[in-house]
């Protein structure tokens, strides 16, 4: 872990702004370029000058809302697994592999399936399902993952992964039970997939993905001092069973958000912020922000390349395989390192 001395000597407002300024430009021209590139070919000026043409409708209707969502889901679930480590003081943990994710999912495959038949609109059902499974996830990590009253990250972790394991099991469950078209709806929305969607849903994630990233970005002192422990926390102040209720929230929120639109999508809570955290140090002033910009460029560029697979194979995979390609390994690499060098998980 970096003491606060070292977390201090990595933070200067004028360079984390110019880095926070680096990456938004990035962020554009990566949401520029993914919304020109793709099977079909696009004639810009005829895309922004006549409206009902091919062009127009391929930018305006397919490209933009998916690259869009994809941004949005990439801005929740990084600053996400940034509030997650700090919440359990472990730098491997992420929405995805905690169980967090997994959660949600069971919980809205149930909505789909349950009350999907009756004619409740999953545009109403995903959200609040999605967001009552992470919430539940995440505190069953909690109550597990003590030992004697003491939250141990090592067994915090195992315990999200008894989750994600009964998460699954309970999925294929009821599956199984539910008919074919809720069945296959699941299914698809289970492999973490960007689709367009229209511009309501696309501005509530907006809005879950605000609230959540401005609640932590008003905690992360807190979580500065949670990352060093809940004693060393307490003895600058913080009132920790407060504080992590806060990030616990927040971060539900914003895993439930993005679960309910595209299905649970891993490792970007573990890839991106350990990238950010070479250039910006532990600092969560710092590293919250940067997060979302960087998790919104991952996710935005992971989507681009599964879409343009499509002219190599023949087929386009959903996004949640190709970052479970980057990420998983990446995990694993950490994992070895961090054991070889006998740093606690």
């Amino acid at each position: 872990m970096s003491s606060p001395t070292a977390i201090a000597a990595r933070w200067t407002r004028l360079r984390v702004l110019r880095l926070w300024a680096a990456i938004a430009v990035a962020l554009f021209v990566v949401l520029g370029a993914a919304s020109l590139v793709g099977v079909e070919r696009i004639d810009l000026m005829r895309a922004l000058t006549d409206p009902g043409s091919v062009d127009a409708t391929i930018l305006f209707r397919a490209r933009l809302p998916r690259v869009l969502l994809g941004a949005l889901i990439g801005a929740a679930l990084a600053p996400a697994g940034v509030a997650f480590q700090a919440l359990l003081g472990n730098p491997l943990a992420d929405p995805y592999v905690l169980g967090i994710s997994g959660g949600a999912a069971a919980a809205g495959t149930a909505a789909l399936v349950l009350f999907g038949a009756v004619g409740i609109s999953s545009a109403i059902l995903l959200p609040v399902a999605a967001f009552a499974g992470a919430l539940g996830s995440i505190a069953l990590v909690l109550v597990f993952g003590r030992v004697r009253g003491i939250l141990v990250p090592t067994v915090a972790l195992l315990a999200g992964v008894v989750l994600n394991a009964l998460a699954s099991a309970l999925i294929v469950g009821i599956r199984m039970v539910a008919n074919p078209t809720a069945a296959n709806e699941a299914f698809y929305w289970l492999t973490g997939s960007l689709q367009p969607v229209e511009g309501t849903r696309l501005v509530a994630l907006a809005v879950y993905v605000s609230i959540g990233l401005f609640v932590l970005q008003r905690s992360a002192v807190a979580m500065n001092a949670l990352m060093l422990g809940g004693d060393a926390a307490r003895a600058v102040g913080i009132d920790v069973p407060r504080a992590r209720r806060t990030v616990f929230l927040a971060a539900s929120l914003l895993t439930g958000g993005a679960v309910a639109l595209a299905g649970p999508i891993g490792f970007v809570g573990i890839v991106v912020p350990h990238g950010l955290r070479l250039m910006l140090g532990a600092d969560h002033r710092a590293l919250l922000f940067a997060s979302a910009l960087g998790g919104a460029i991952f996710v935005v560029i992971a989507d681009t390349l599964t879409r343009l697979s499509f002219l190599a194979i023949g087929v386009e995979p959903t996004v949640g395989v190709l970052t479970a390609l980057i990420g998983a390994p990446f995990f694993l690499v950490l994992l070895r390192r961090r054991g070889t060098t006998g740093a606690p998980l």
